[in-house]
């Protein structure tokens, strides 16, 4: 074999070899990111609250001609979290059931695929307590005829499981939206789609950052 040929052969072998060791350790890493997530148990706050007529109607926000730029990621999470707890009142402003028109647009944004996925059939909303969990974790349990539809929000820097019992059936499918390439303009939002498992029954994992809608 000529020299050249032996020494691309090597090089060859030296970076398929590279690429294996890194996947290896990449799946090694997300294996390792889940099993050391705390686990907490979801449980209501006895209160079932009417969601406001005008929540639906905001999600699907006629978008023609308006130039908006994104917020960031984090503030959509703020923003989901807040209307959360605005949501959770026994009377709730026509105004105050909206998100911010910059965060539904240009459509179908994340933001208002998520929630209208959450939303979409329900009539009523109850609040979901975490205990022991991070304050920025937060969610929702949307009551409508085909049942729970749970929406989840992790604003923490660290992965957390959430157990969620009787709130979604065996067969519920989850919807998963955490932040891709910060670096891109306007940041990727990746969107994760797949059925509960036999590994859910543990907890859903919710990655840092994240927004979660599951039934």
């Amino acid at each position: 074999m000529p020299v050249f040929s032996f020494l691309h052969a090597q090089a060859r072998r030296s970076t398929l070899l590279l690429g294996a060791i890194g996947l290896s350790a990449a799946v090694l890493s997300s294996a390792a990111f889940a099993q050391t997530a705390p686990s907490f148990t979801a449980g209501p706050d006895d209160l079932m609250r009417v969601l406001p007529a005008r929540l639906l109607p905001a999600l699907q926000a006629d978008c023609h001609g308006i130039r908006t730029v994104a917020p960031a990621w984090r503030a959509q999470l703020d923003a989901s979290a807040a209307l959360l707890v605005r949501l959770n009142q026994a009377q709730v402003p026509e105004q105050q059931a909206v998100l911010p028109m910059a965060m539904l647009c240009p459509a179908p944004s994340p933001l208002a695929t998520a929630w209208s996925r959450a939303a979409g059939q329900a009539s009523n909303l109850v609040k979901l307590d975490f205990p022991g969990a991070p304050g920025e974790v937060s969610g929702a349990s949307f009551l409508g005829p085909q049942g729970s539809r749970v929406l989840l929000v992790n604003r923490s820097m660290q992965p957390v499981r959430v157990k969620l019992g009787s709130w979604v059936p065996k067969d519920a499918r989850l919807d998963q939206f955490t932040q891709g390439d910060a670096a891109s303009n306007p940041p990727k939002i990746e969107h994760l789609r797949r059925p509960l498992g036999a590994a859910d029954e543990q907890g859903v994992l919710l990655p840092p950052l994240s927004l979660s809608v599951i039934g």
